[in-house]
């Protein structure tokens, strides 16, 4: 399959628009937060000249946005563990899915998918995620498995396809 091709800055609204952590990106290519915004930003350095990635570095992004895709594959939800249970309107959760949800909330801003996903309320989020003793912890449903995978799968699949080249190439 050939890879579109992008520059830094449609990469960098991509990332933005769909809550990847930025600090993960910079980690993987071996590089700061703070000098991997700079480059994105392009933000002033001594003498006049706007930063950006060096070609170094851009393969650098590619290698990451690969390792990136494959950690948000291999995250994907799957319902029906053994905690499974029916409340009393008959509605099957899957408290299990917790934990593997705060692993997806390593690579992506887990308030803004679930919001994006499934219009959570950050309240929402921690009722069902965080706050042990809620009512509605781990409150998380079968549809809502399949949605936060489709979303997962929609970023992974972009990710995967992009391959961001020197800027004016």
């Amino acid at each position: 399959m050939e890879k579109i091709k992008v520059s830094q800055d449609t990469l960098y609204q991509y990332l933005v628009d769909h809550d990847v952590k930025m600090i993960r990106l910079a980690e993987l290519m071996g590089m700061s937060r703070a000098s991997v915004t700079s480059c994105f930003k392009h933000q002033i350095i001594n003498g006049g000249v706007a930063r950006s990635f060096t070609p170094a570095a851009i393969g650098r992004i590619n290698d990451a946005l690969s390792v990136i895709s494959g950690r948000l594959r291999s995250g994907l939800l799957q319902f029906g563990s053994s905690q499974v249970f029916t409340s009393s309107r008959g509605t099957a959760y899957d408290p299990a899915l917790i934990e593997p949800l705060k692993q997806i909330g390593e690579v992506v801003n887990l308030t803004a998918l679930l919001q994006r996903a499934l219009g959570w309320s950050k309240a929402k989020k921690m009722s069902v995620i965080v706050t042990e003793k809620s009512q509605a912890y781990g409150h998380i449903t079968k549809e809502d498995t399949d949605r936060i995978n489709a979303e997962l799968l929609s970023i992974a699949a972009v990710l995967e396809s992009y391959e961001v080249v020197a800027d004016g190439k």
